[in-house]
């Protein structure tokens, strides 16, 4: 196996272990948003008297869980980004450190 080969596989392995931590955070929380998306719209078309309480005066619990499941898309998305920007971005820089050095990373 020549230098090359060592950086190239050196590269493979960066983006093998950049993509499986991005999946390890990743489907947890598509799992945690589709679980409420898919709760939200159930509820809706199977338990509309539920979601016609009052929750405080005209507001019912329908459009409470509707805001709660925009908030908990922008919380997700803030989570992403934050840790994006303090294991992703790293973990990107050397891979394309290591593909600059050893050739092509596929």
């Amino acid at each position: 196996m020549n230098t090359s080969d060592a950086q190239s596989t050196a590269a493979h392995e960066a983006v093998r272990s950049l993509v499986a931590a991005k999946l390890r955070l990743l489907i947890p929380m598509t799992i945690i948003f589709m679980t409420g998306y898919i709760g939200l719209t159930v509820l809706a078309g199977f338990a509309q008297g539920l979601m016609a309480i009052k929750v405080i005066g005209s507001l019912n619990l329908g459009y409470t869980l509707i805001t709660l499941t925009y908030v908990m898309s922008w919380v997700l998305a803030l989570v992403y980004e934050r840790i994006a920007n303090n294991r992703f971005d790293p973990l990107a820089a050397a891979v394309a450190a290591k593909a600059s050095r050893g050739g092509s990373v596929r």
